[in-house]
């Protein structure tokens, strides 16, 4: 006995001269069971989609709701419906952004390593880039660690989309190479950012290279 293949069997003109229609309708079962297949594929696809979507929707709600709480100072509750949003809703936009807000109430709580650890679990921050790494910046920064701070706010330059938001975060950068005691990294960025008089922080960089010369003469 001929064994039977559950496949569609390709349509080949044979000697016999078998139409396409009569193929067709001998594989008509087989064609129905395909089609179902292929339906049901685009129909979860599009479930998947829908139900991607609503977890947004919903985390973005959280995540307003959790700034409110933020804003009324209550950084123990703050802290807790923000783990909450994380653990429902990670893989989400908002839960970036929760992770990066999370990260500022710590700091403000002292929690500076715990903090930094949030960010550091970032590991695609997709446009929120040059914030992160600034935030990240000030961390370091508070923890007394002015070099590593310039670093990160050098990346977050980097990653900055706006040339005042570059600019800004050179000018951070500068301030944290100078804390750390290489003035020499500093008055490179404030000559560059001094030497562009379209930049709006061109008048602050002369200003802060005037200072810098001043102390090294003195």
């Amino acid at each position: 006995m001929a064994k039977t293949d559950s496949a569609v069997a390709p349509f080949v003109a044979d000697e016999k001269g078998e139409s396409f229609m009569e193929w067709v309708r001998a594989n008509s079962n087989k064609l129905s069971i395909a089609a179902l297949v292929v339906v049901a594929a685009v129909a979860a696809g599009m479930l998947w989609k829908a139900s991607a979507e609503k977890k947004e929707v919903r985390a973005s709600q959280a995540l307003s709701a959790a700034q409110n709480v933020v804003m009324s100072g209550n950084a123990a509750l703050a802290q807790s419906d923000l783990q909450a949003l994380l653990r429902r809703y990670g893989g989400t936009t908002a839960a970036i952004q929760a992770r990066m807000l999370l990260a500022q109430v710590l700091f403000g709580q002292g929690k500076v390593d715990e903090g930094l650890k949030e960010l550091d679990a970032v590991s695609s921050p997709g446009p929120f880039a040059a914030s992160l790494h600034a935030l990240k910046g000030a961390g370091l920064e508070q923890s007394g660690k002015p070099a590593e701070a310039a670093t990160a706010y050098e990346s977050a330059s980097s990653a900055a989309t706006t040339d005042i938001g570059k600019a800004a975060y050179k000018s951070d950068a500068a301030r944290a190479y100078m804390a750390a005691g290489n003035p020499a990294a500093a008055i490179k960025i404030y000559e560059a950012l001094a030497a562009d008089d379209t930049n709006p922080l061109a008048g602050e960089a002369r200003v802060r290279l005037g200072e810098i010369k001043a102390k090294q003469i003195g």
